[in-house]
């Protein structure tokens, strides 16, 4: 089978892709010119694996190799923000590895191995760190992704049997490739497997990647299953800002116990802020008034007023925090609507987008956004007479 090649022409391109397969393994190994790090992860309800390729295209007429032994499919196809998909479509489910070498001509070798299932030697993947110089002054945004839940810790439950941690990943998943598509930002998940991780190692994750916000992805559930629509969460200063919100931060702090953690005392008791802390409330609610403004635009919002509680995992010091609860599994069409693909990239659209405008808005120093903001601003100045010198609206 021959496929055509897509813009962008100044794209990375995936030049060849060699499959060897038996009936329990199979590597296939991808040919690329340099750019962007690739994303492999597996999926089930059908067994698949996927490479995404952010900034990259097919070179005209490359063939795809046949399926053979454990893969019973191979295709490949776009992603929003120029990202390559590749999916194998496998006959059972396997553990995933990948590596990746680079020649002296920049051309890139991936090599992805599918084995059968095993713990991996490593029980907690170092996450992507984003370190970066503070005096650099076109640095990337750092935004932590963590799909809340996870390993032994399923979350909630709907009715139709689906999973929270799995939905949670799906999301986290497309919001990481959509934030990673954004000029200027880079995601950087606290997990990328059906792992369970202590709220403190999720904390810990966002702040050895430097990041500038951390957004927690959910989806509730309530006894009432007429219950509907999305709502946003920051880390309270004066208790709950309902009774339901209190439930549900008392519910998430307790996660812990799930996965059979020992949680200390202070664990659930109420949420004492440092200064660091204080000041990134405000920044907090600032970012999540902008993600509830665009998550109407996809589908209903219960609260549309930022929601606040003593979250655990929101209490990350210097950081921006917000936990998202994209909607309620426990209501059977919002259960149906979570797990369609189409829908969790929308979901993540509309995340990525409040993210982004709050950015536009409030630039950490020395990042790109910063340098482009004070750039508007000088033209502003600079092309009309008499102009204050304030700053350009959110495009």
């Amino acid at each position: 089978m021959a496929l055509g090649t897509w813009a962008p022409a100044n794209a990375a391109e995936l030049r060849s892709m060699q499959l060897s397969a038996t009936a329990d393994s199979a590597v296939l190994t991808l040919a690329l010119t340099d750019g962007p790090s690739p994303r492999v992860f597996t999926l089930d309800g059908p067994d698949r694996a996927v490479i995404d390729l952010p900034g990259t295209r097919a070179v005209r007429r490359m063939a795809l190799p046949e399926p053979a032994g454990l893969v019973s499919a191979v295709r490949l196809g776009r992603q929003p923000g120029d990202t390559l998909r590749i999916v194998l479509e496998l006959k059972s489910g396997v553990a995933v590895h990948s590596s990746q070498a680079t020649g002296p001509s920049g051309q890139r070798q991936l090599t992805v191995s599918l084995g059968e299932p095993a713990a991996p030697p490593d029980p907690a993947p170092k996450p992507v760190r984003a370190a970066h110089e503070p005096g650099d002054g076109d640095r990337d945004v750092i935004v932590a992704v963590d799909a809340g839940h996870g390993g032994s810790d399923p979350g909630a439950i709907g009715h139709g049997g689906t999973r929270e941690k799995d939905v949670t990943l799906a999301i986290a998943r497309a919001l990481a490739a959509r934030i990673d598509a954004e000029p200027g930002m880079r995601a950087v998940l606290t997990r990328d497997r059906d792992e369970f991780l202590e709220l403190r190692d999720r904390i810990q994750r966002a702040h050895a990647a430097h990041a500038d916000m951390f957004l927690s992805v959910h989806a509730d559930s309530i006894r009432d299953r007429s219950i509907s629509g999305a709502s946003v969460y920051i880390l309270s200063v004066h208790g709950a800002s309902s009774e339901a919100a209190r439930e549900l931060a008392e519910g998430q702090n307790a996660a812990d116990l799930m996965g059979g953690a020992l949680v200390d005392a202070g664990a659930a008791a109420p949420v004492v802020l440092d200064v660091a802390q204080q000041e990134s409330i405000g920044l907090s609610a600032t970012a999540a008034e902008r993600v509830v403004s665009a998550l109407e635009h996809v589908g209903e919002v219960r609260r549309a007023q930022v929601q606040r509680a003593g979250f655990v995992v929101l209490k990350s010091p210097g950081i921006p925090s917000m936990l998202i609860e994209t909607a309620y599994i426990s209501n059977p069409g919002e259960e149906r609507r979570l797990r369609n693909p189409g829908q969790q990239a929308r979901l993540a659209d509309a995340i990525c987008g409040g993210v982004r405008s709050y950015f536009v808005q409030n630039p950490p120093d020395g990042t790109r956004f910063k340098q482009e903001r004070r750039v508007a601003s000088a033209a502003v100045v600079a092309g009309a007479p008499g102009s204050t010198g304030a700053a350009p609206l959110d495009p």
